[in-house]
């Protein structure tokens, strides 16, 4: 800023009254300052600079991105100096249309004006939102309107009666910088925009403070977006942007190691699938033998290391339109109960109008924990009413991999990916 400060105007310095910092003002129109450091409202005019007002301390309201007081941006092929930003609190109403449908929805919008100046003391707006970017410049319409009766605006000749996009209050939240009138907290103004050919068209008027119904300023005003990158080189040379590259650097670095973790995680999950372990028992017996009042006790299962285990039953050779249920307790070497598996395997068949169908179920499956090697085994019971011989094979496996973990981990590692690369872009 120092290097480049001879090409604009003559700057006037002068340290602030309430916290002593150094103050600049580059516009010869300037009557009134905003300290940037404390929100104190100084007299620039005069020698003495004594406060007027305070407003909110800046940390309240802290810039959107890496715009600040006093930076030099290159636009039109000209320096432009950041000499002010003003807060905007919008209470709107917004068009929108759906499925034949149309009107206007009431909407809350905040957004900074940033006001640059260059050395022949030509001025624009930089607006900034959430959003993004637009160059405000000041306009004379051919067709000046503010607010039809029937929501259809033009400014120039060759533009369409097009529809109001928003319109509303917009109300001053924060100020800092330089001005040309005082700056009042909770000023309002009221506005209307319709777009052409993707530029924001806006009038913008305020009402008398004494007088509410009388209008005591009109301004007119041409939105153009304006991309981050352009944004961005337009400010090149300020060590804000300097930085800003440095941790987005940073950030893109980390975005990367998420992606690599995010895919390691979604390959991990994919072979969890198919695997399933090695198995340490089977036992095969006919489900007869279940029948009884005291079920079926199973041969041991040892168990030499703990972990996680699947135990998992098929029936097989099971007799047409039938079913039987299954309950299974798996117990310890005390013969306590510590888990349980239930299901009821059918086979049915048949034709319809479509022709021929089969419903069955085969196979069940639980995955358990173990905490402690030993000798373990499982209790079977059958449903007494059925009647039919079946098959039913058992299988312990251990060393399972559980998709479930790998899962959450991919989720978890693409969520911190998009916010990292959101970081990297200048998002969030």
């Amino acid at each position: 800023m120092i290097k480049t400060q001879s090409e604009l105007a003559s700057v006037k310095q002068f340290n602030c009254q309430n916290c002593g910092n150094g103050l600049y003002v580059h516009n010869p129109r300037a009557q009134y300052i905003c300290c940037q450091y404390c929100g104190s409202v100084l007299d620039a005019a005069s020698e003495t600079h004594q406060i007027l007002q305070k407003l909110d301390k800046p940390t309240k309201h802290k810039p959107m991105s890496f715009i600040e007081l006093g930076q030099i941006a290159n636009f039109y092929g000209r320096n432009y100096q950041v000499i002010s930003r003003s807060r905007w609190r919008s209470k709107y109403n917004e068009y929108w249309s759906e499925e034949g449908e149309s009107g206007y929805s009431r909407e809350v919008w905040i957004y900074d004006e940033w006001l640059l100046i260059d050395e022949r003391k030509t001025y624009f707006y930089l607006i900034e939102d959430k959003e993004g970017y637009y160059i405000s410049d000041e306009i004379i319409p051919q067709h000046p309107t503010l607010l039809p009766n029937n929501l259809r605006m033009k400014f120039f000749d060759d533009q369409p009666n097009s529809i109001v996009r928003e319109y509303g209050d917009s109300e001053l939240i924060y100020f800092e910088g330089e001005s040309n009138y005082r700056i009042a907290k909770n000023e309002q103004k009221k506005f209307a925009m319709f777009k052409h050919r993707g530029i924001n068209y806006e009038s913008e008027w305020r009402m008398h403070p004494e007088h509410k119904d009388q209008i005591k300023e009109i301004e007119f005003f041409k939105e153009t977006p304006i991309s981050r990158r352009k944004v961005l080189e337009a400010f090149q040379g300020n060590q804000a942007i300097e930085d800003l590259y440095k941790r987005e650097g940073q950030w893109r670095f980390v975005a990367i190691m998420g992606s690599i973790a995010s895919f390691l995680a979604l390959f991990f999950m994919f072979v969890s699938i198919g695997e399933d372990g090695e198995q340490i028992f089977y036992q095969s017996l006919d489900t007869q033998q279940l029948a009884e009042e005291t079920g079926f006790e199973s041969q041991p299962i040892e168990i030499t290391e703990p972990g996680i285990f699947k135990l998992e039953l098929n029936a097989s050779q099971i007799t047409p339109q039938s079913e039987f249920f299954i309950f299974a307790y798996i117990l310890d070497k005390d013969k306590q109960a510590i888990n349980q598996i239930q299901e009821t395997f059918y086979y049915y068949s048949g034709t319809d109008s479509d022709g021929s169908w089969t419903e069955s179920r085969t196979n069940t499956d639980k995955i358990f924990k173990l905490k402690e090697p030993g000798t373990y085994y499982l209790q079977l019971y059958k449903n007494r009413e059925s009647v039919f011989s079946n098959t039913l094979e058992v299988k312990v496996n251990q060393g399972i991999i559980l998709t479930r973990y790998f899962v959450l981990l991919f989720i978890a590692f693409l969520i911190f990916t998009i916010y990292a690369f959101g970081k990297s872009r200048g998002g969030f």
